[in-house]
């Protein structure tokens, strides 16, 4: 096949395909396993090839505490550490990138039995703010749109004054520049969806499609089928609808504190 026809069947530019099939850059899983299929690659080949993705992968983003997550939150955790932009919905908690220790460790503390090997709260808390460096670096930080439900900032995690901190915390980090936080309040109704976070996760190409994770009671899946992925965009956009800026609740709920 050429490029150009792997362009047509992969729905890329003929520029990002022949960048890929150079060997000097690593396609996303969900691009790489569809550029894959297309030119043809199966059975043990495919399985090598699945193989020497994941070791490129793992030497493409340094993941501290990485034998203790399980192997899907790994999977969302690289894949987060290439993207530009992040848009999540969260009903129930407070978004990870932007939880304090102390509200990190009590989720940790009740989460426990989901995560593998020696984990315990302070891993969780160590891991949580690992991961918060996309936000704060220097160059480049990561653009975060946060839509969280108004159940998620009166839901009591680790008491009071834990709470009056993570109020606190998300007045600050709301004023940045990167991040956009929004509640969607309890007169917006029903909406979808009413449980489990929804992630998406936007790459600095413009050919790149979004990448689509949701998380459940068995941890964190990756959603392959583009079809699916649409979907999830359709839910996320319609929710941003009828979310309203943070600011005047956060600080309602914290004077009540």
């Amino acid at each position: 096949m050429t490029f150009d026809q792997v362009a047509k069947e992969t729905r890329c530019s003929r520029q990002t395909v022949s960048r890929l099939f150079s060997g000097e850059h690593l396609p996303r899983f969900h691009l790489f396993t569809t550029l894959i299929a297309v030119i043809g690659v199966t059975g043990k080949d495919r399985e090598r090839a699945l193989e020497l993705w994941e070791i490129a992968d793992a030497t493409s983003v340094t993941i501290e505490h990485a034998s203790d997550l399980p192997s899907t939150y790994m999977r969302f955790r690289m894949d987060e550490g290439e993207a530009e932009l992040e848009r999540t919905l969260d009903p129930m908690i407070v978004p990870g990138l932007l939880q304090t220790p102390a509200y990190a460790e009590a989720l940790s503390l009740a989460n426990r039995p989901r995560w593998k090997g020696t984990w315990d709260a302070g891993l969780g808390v160590a891991e949580r703010r690992d991961r918060q460096e996309l936000i704060n670096r220097v160059e480049r930080p990561l653009r975060l749109h946060a839509l969280i439900d108004e159940v998620t900032i009166h839901r009591m995690v680790g008491g009071p004054s834990v709470m009056a901190g993570q109020l606190d915390h998300l007045l600050e980090v709301g004023e940045r520049p990167n991040i956009t936080l929004e509640v969607i309040p309890f007169a917006a109704g029903a909406y979808s969806p009413m449980a489990g976070p929804l992630f998406l996760l936007g790459f600095p190409e413009d050919d790149e499609p979004d990448a689509a994770y949701v998380e459940s009671l068995t941890g964190m899946a990756i959603v392959d089928n583009d079809e699916d992925v649409a979907t999830l965009i359709a839910v996320w956009d319609a929710a941003a609808t009828v979310a309203v800026p943070a600011d005047q609740l956060i600080r309602e709920t914290r004077a009540a504190l």
